[in-house]
């Protein structure tokens, strides 16, 4: 029996019921698939700022001023009027060591311990507008920040009011810590016993990323853009660093005896060459640069506070140390000596030997063996990327035979002197460090002051602190000059003992015994070059290579090949700086740079394309080239020709081409067949490296060659054999026909033709 049937329609009517849900599902979806993740999702612009421009105390001391006062303003970057806007400050507890400061920085803590009485800023602030505001609060006593002992406290100061017809909220707020060295009005803190104080070292960079653009020898220098000029004049970034030096760290000061200058040659010579005037280019085409007479004036302040203080060299322009160390160690070797030499040439002084501060304080493994292979008896690493806990006096010993030693960068300075991250919500406190913001140093003497308070050991060496700004570091000389007024204070009263890097590794030798430490788990994992630069970085070093083989000095008084070459390891040193980690763009833009010089260098040895073709009336006769050189040294050149069909060469001669000048080179070769042909040429050192671009020849040859000859001996044999092979036929066709007719003379019966040879002759005729 068959199964009843279905009444029609009874399908679809399910279906259609199901059919707007199945829509609306798949719509969903889609949008899932088509919307793009949150966490990529720009973050809302901030709409108030609040910018602070002085505090004072930056370090509350005992004999200090009894109020804080701040001051600073309120700007109102959204379209709506801000309304009843107001003021206050809230202290939170004293941190307790490395992590609760960490996290202090970072904007987090437990909240605040005291929050001050709101004081009015402005009524209303209209878009666009700013509005100041100062504060001053008592730091002891009623409604005060209510200050009863030393210790480092997060400060926020806060900014509430209403946008638009919203209700009130906070609009803004910045952190900084607060560091409470003496109550006011209390007895001078208890100082640890003298020389037990933990020891502060201050290394001080006057660095900038690379803007030196390849250039052919002998050209004008030329930069990226003209930002140096700006930075090298009065309240500029770097004239700032330096004037600072003179004006709050004078030799024989406190803060000098712990300062360190930490320089990178580029930067030295790059002054040194704008103030011989050079060239800026832009999108229109190169513009005569604007900052020589800053530039000269900057690199003389610099010699002037270089003399007398500790300096030590950064690797030339930044070299990105750990992306050397991926086949390129040689290059890491050249930025070390060159950074050293140079800072010491220029600046007339010794630098610190054997130390070496790679970008950012972190090594890998490779790049630290590559370091102790060639020599360095010092590194400067982050105190966070070694395993376990900060070295005891900041230095440690690092694995080798014998391996160099470590001095321990205070990780929590280097978080409080570099740019905040994780700032653009709103919502969110900002930090002023690490900017050319007001304020910028002051978690740094936050980090002095926890480091001076905290509990010496009565065994053993005592801490050392080493703080350690970025190399581009943004900070304003005023900010500097606020660092080191810092160090001042904390020296003077007892808490801090000043010692620069010389004096903190010079004690320390290969049989020093030291802490081991070894690098972490951070340390193998740096954001470096991209490996592709690296790779091309070296394809052109060993191109260079093989052109430094190739030349010599021409003449007494002329550039030696190293004077000439050495500018063009500078180069790809630049385009390995670290500054490019993480801009791809400018990583293209650097190496890409470097590739078009390396081949214009190889462009200038050439030969000289001829203006019309070689005429060859023999078999072997030579063909006269030129070599033209326009390097201002002297080239070791060998030409050479590309195989060609009816072409040999014979030996190729090398020769030498004068600097800017020309030679010509007899090429001997041996034509093998007649007719017009074309042959390729071109320059190259001895060993083969090409040198400048192809020189195409042009052949009209009506000699025979050996190839003629034979083919014209084989056809006269073949002839010779066609002519016999028809004269012997002949031959024999007269025997026969001979024969023949003595057969016929006989009658002979068996004759074709027998006895009818008369009737037949008769029918013939």
């Amino acid at each position: 029996m068959s199964p009843p049937r279905r009444p029609r329609g009874a399908l679809r009517r399910p279906l259609r019921a199901l059919a707007p849900g199945l829509v609306a599902a798949l719509a969903g979806l889609l949008l899932v698939l088509v919307a793009p993740p949150a966490a990529v999702a720009a973050p809302p612009e901030r709409t108030v700022d609040v910018v602070l421009d002085t505090m004072t105390p930056r370090v509350v001391t005992a004999d200090g001023p009894p109020e804080l006062v701040v001051s600073g303003r309120v700007v109102n970057r959204s379209a709506v009027t801000g309304r009843d806007v107001t003021v206050r400050l809230e202290r939170g507890a004293a941190v307790s060591g490395s992590r609760a400061a960490l996290g202090a920085l970072d904007g987090g803590g437990a909240g605040a311990a005291v929050r001050t009485p709101p004081v009015a800023v402005a009524a209303a602030i209209a878009p666009g507008t700013e509005a100041p505001f100062l504060v001053r609060v008592p730091l002891t006593g009623p409604a005060s920040l209510a200050i009863a002992a030393p210790g480092v406290h997060p400060l926020l100061v806060g900014v509430d009011g209403a946008l638009g017809g919203a209700g009130a909220t906070r609009l803004g707020a910045v952190r900084v810590l607060l560091p409470v060295v003496g109550v006011p009005g209390g007895g001078p803190p208890a100082a640890p016993p003298v020389g037990r104080a933990a020891a502060v070292s201050l290394l001080y960079p006057l660095a900038d990323r690379p803007r030196r653009v390849p250039v052919l020898p002998g050209a004008p220098t030329l930069l990226t853009d003209d930002d140096l000029a700006t930075s090298f004049a009065p309240g500029g970034r770097l004239a700032g660093l330096v004037d600072a030096l003179g004006r709050a760290a004078p030799p024989g000061s406190a803060a000098a005896r712990s300062t360190c200058l930490a320089v990178d040659a580029d930067l030295l010579e790059t002054a040194q060459a704008m103030a011989g005037g050079y060239e800026v280019r832009t999108a229109g085409g190169t513009v005569p640069g604007a900052g020589a007479v800053a530039a000269g004036r900057w690199l003389d302040a610099v010699r002037t506070q270089a003399r007398g203080r500790c300096v030590t060299a950064l690797p030339y322009a930044g070299t990105d140390l750990v992306a050397t160390a991926r086949g390129a160690t040689d290059l890491s070797a050249a930025a070390i000596s060159t950074g050293t030499r140079r800072v010491g040439d220029i600046l007339g002084t010794t630098p610190v030997p054997g130390t070496v501060w790679p970008a950012g304080g972190v090594l890998d493994d490779r790049a630290l063996a590559d370091l102790a292979a060639g020599g360095t008896r010092t590194v400067l690493l982050d105190g966070d990327v070694l395993a376990g806990t900060l070295p005891t006096g900041a230095l440690a010993r690092l694995p080798g035979a014998p391996g160099p030693a470590a001095v321990a960068l205070d990780p929590v300075a280097l978080e409080a002197l570099a740019p905040r991250t994780g700032d653009d919500d709103p919502g969110d406190s900002t930090s002023p460090a690490g900017t050319a913001a007001p304020l910028a140093a002051q978690d740094a003497l936050g980090v002095l002051g926890l480091r001076a308070l905290q509990e010496t050991p009565t065994s053993g060496p005592p801490p050392v602190t080493v703080l350690a700004p970025p190399a581009d570091w943004a900070a304003s000389g005023a900010e500097a000059s606020a660092l080191f007024a810092g160090i001042e204070d904390l020296t003077r009263l007892g808490l801090a003992r000043p010692v620069d890097l010389a004096g903190l590794v010079g004690p320390v030798g290969a049989g020093t015994p030291l802490p081991a430490a070894t690098p972490g788990p951070r340390a193998g994992d740096v954001d470096a070059v991209a490996a592709p630069v690296v790779a091309r970085a070296v394809e052109v070093r060993d191109g260079q290579r093989a052109l430094l083989a190739a030349t010599e000095r021409d003449g007494v008084g002329a550039p030696s090949p190293s004077d000439f070459v050495e500018p063009l390891t500078d180069n790809i040193l630049r385009s390995l700086s670290a500054a490019w980690r993480g801009d791809p763009v400018a990583q293209e833009a650097q190496i890409g740079a470097v590739e078009r010089q390396a081949a214009e260098l190889r462009a200038a040895v050439r030969v000289v394309q001829p203006s019309g073709s070689y005429s060859l009336g023999t078999n072997d006769a030579p063909l006269l080239l030129t070599v033209e050189n326009r390097l201002p040294v002297a080239v070791r050149v060998q030409v050479v020709l590309e195989p060609t069909n009816g072409l040999r060469t014979g030996p190729l001669p090398v020769v030498t081409v004068p600097a800017f000048g020309s030679r010509q080179v007899q090429v001997e070769v041996e034509v093998t067949r007649a007719g017009q042909f074309q042959v390729d040429a071109q320059a190259r050192t001895p060993g083969g490296e090409p040198l400048g671009p192809t020189a195409r020849l042009l052949l009209r040859s009506t000699a025979y060659g050996t190839i003629t000859v034979w083919l014209t001996a084989s056809a006269a044999v073949v002839l010779v054999i066609l002519a016999s092979v028809r004269i012997a036929r002949r031959v024999l066709a007269a025997r026969r026909d001979r024969r023949s007719r003595r057969r016929r003379r006989r009658g002979d019966p068996t004759s074709p033709e027998g006895p009818d040879l008369p009737t037949r002759e008769l029918q013939r005729r």
